[in-house]
């Protein structure tokens, strides 16, 4: 669960609404297929896109656009590159299973990294909500495994 808030919250990230029920879009399935599309829209490459699973941070603008893209199509950053607080947090409850505890921890890592400053380019704002969400779990003493 932990290493999809930080995949769909990015990447952190992942999706509500691409066009399926919400549990659909939140397979890992589906999530591949939209890993795919966005490693060739941002011109990344496989090695990106693996990184990205095993939440390394990313090291090329490539893999920053690759992120960024996830975001968006999982309506997690909006347009204007900012994180979409509602969707992102239904997504956590989808996945949560009704988990309290972890619903709370995400809720709280959510409200921290929404209201950061991040660039205008929607590829480093992605990496700087990734940064920001991983050092949030890591405070929650939460494993991403």
């Amino acid at each position: 669960m932990t290493r999809f808030v930080c995949l769909s919250v990015l990447v952190l990230l992942a999706a509500v609404a691409v066009s399926s029920k919400p549990n659909e879009d939140y397979d890992k399935e589906h999530i591949a297929e939209v890993a795919e599309e966005c490693k060739t829209e941002s011109g990344a490459t496989d090695e990106d896109v693996e990184h990205m699973m095993q939440h390394e941070p990313a090291d090329s603008h490539e893999s920053k656009c690759l992120r960024a893209c996830m975001l968006k199509k999982f309506e997690i950053m909006d347009d204007e590159g900012k994180l979409n607080k509602e969707n992102a947090l239904e997504m956590v409850k989808v996945k949560s299973k009704a988990d309290a505890e972890m619903e709370a921890a995400a809720t709280e890592i959510v409200d921290k990294c929404e209201g950061i400053e991040v660039p205008e380019d929607h590829c480093d704002a992605a990496a700087a909500y990734e940064e920001c969400i991983m050092d949030h779990i890591h405070e929650h003493g939460l494993s991403l495994e």
